[in-house]
C-alpha cells in the first residue's frame, strides 16, 4: 500500500484497518469518538505522565513542594497541555483502548506526515478556550519554577530536530504521545496500541519518529525496531540549576 506524496489522514485510517464502527479489527483499539473519549484521553495521560521526564523538567516545580501539591500541579498542567494539543494538530489520529465501564485507559496520538505540525490558528485559538498553560498565568505561576516557561518554550527545539530529521522522507507517521494510567500498566495496552501502529506503517512502507526522554523507554524502542538518530541536550537560556540539561533520544523506524 503506497500512494504519492506526503502521508494523508485518509491513507492512515485506512491501513490501520478500521470498520463502520470504527474498531480495529485485530484487537481492542478504537478510534477516539466524541467529547467523553477526548476528556478521557485527556485524563489519562495526563495521569501516566505525571513523573515523565520531560512533563517534571517542564514544571520546575520548587523543592519543599509536598507530594500532594506537586502532584496536583503536575496533573494540571498535564491536563492543559493535552487539552492543547488535541485540538491544535487537527490532522492527528487518536487511538484509545478502554476498560470497564468504557473508560479510556490507554491513548495514543500519531500523526501522518502531511499533519505533523501544529497549527498556530489552531493555537491561538486553543488558548481562548483552555487558556494558557498555567506557569503563565498570574495567580499560579507560583506553583512552578522559575525556568518553567522557558523550558517549555525551548522544546520548540524538537520540533525542529524532527523537520531536519524528515526532511528527505516525504512519507512518515510522528508518534506524538502514547500513555497508559498508572493502574492499568503490566497488562499489554500500551504493546496493543504500538503493533496497530506498526502494522499500518508497515502496511504503507513509511517510517515511523518519535522522541523521548528515558533510557529505558529508548531501549524499549530499539526491542520493536526503532534506533536512535540523535541524543540532544535540551537547555533553556540562563537555566544554570542543577536540572536545567535534559537528555532527549529522537528515534527513527523503518517499516518492515
Amino acid at each position: 500500500m503506497k500512494g504519492g506524496g506526503k502521508l494523508s489522514k485518509s491513507e492512515l485510517v485506512q491501513a490501520l484497518n478500521l470498520n463502520s464502527n470504527t474498531k480495529i479489527t485485530n484487537g481492542s483499539v478504537s478510534m477516539m469518538s466524541g467529547n467523553v473519549d477526548k476528556e478521557g484521553a485527556v485524563e489519562t495521560l495526563a495521569d501516566a505522565f505525571k513523573e515523565d521526564p520531560w512533563f517534571v523538567w517542564a514544571a520546575d516545580i520548587p523543592q519543599g513542594t509536598t507530594s500532594a501539591d506537586k502532584e496536583k500541579t503536575m496533573t494540571k498542567m498535564n491536563k492543559n497541555l493535552f487539552n492543547l494539543m488535541f485540538y491544535v494538530y487537527p490532522g492527528a489520529l487518536h487511538l484509545v483502548i478502554r476498560g470497564r465501564n468504557n473508560q479510556v485507559v490507554a491513548s495514543m496520538n500519531i500523526c501522518p506526515s502531511s499533519n505533523h505540525e501544529e497549527s498556530f490558528l489552531k493555537m491561538i485559538m486553543a488558548m481562548f478556550k483552555f487558556g494558557l498553560p498555567p506557569m503563565y498565568k498570574s495567580k499560579e505561576k507560583k506553583n512552578y519554577g522559575p525556568h518553567s516557561r522557558k523550558r517549555l518554550e525551548t522544546s520548540s527545539l524538537l520540533v525542529q530536530r524532527r523537520k531536519a530529521h524528515m526532511e528527505d522522507i516525504e512519507r512518515w507517521i510522528y508518534l506524538q504521545t502514547i500513555g497508559v494510567r498508572s493502574d492499568q500498566r503490566g497488562q499489554g495496552h500500551g504493546k496493543t496500541l504500538l503493533t496497530a501502529l506498526f502494522q499500518a506503517a508497515d502496511a504503507l512502507k513509511v517510517p515511523v519518529y518519535l522522541e523521548t526522554e528515558s533510557k529505558v523507554l529508548e531501549d524499549m524502542y530499539k526491542y520493536f525496531g526503532f534506533k536512535t538518530v540523535e541524543v540532544l541536550d535540551l537547555v533553556a537560556p540562563n537555566d544554570e540549576s542543577p536540572t536545567a540539561c535534559l537528555k532527549m533520544y529522537l528515534m527513527k523506524r523503518d517499516s518492515q
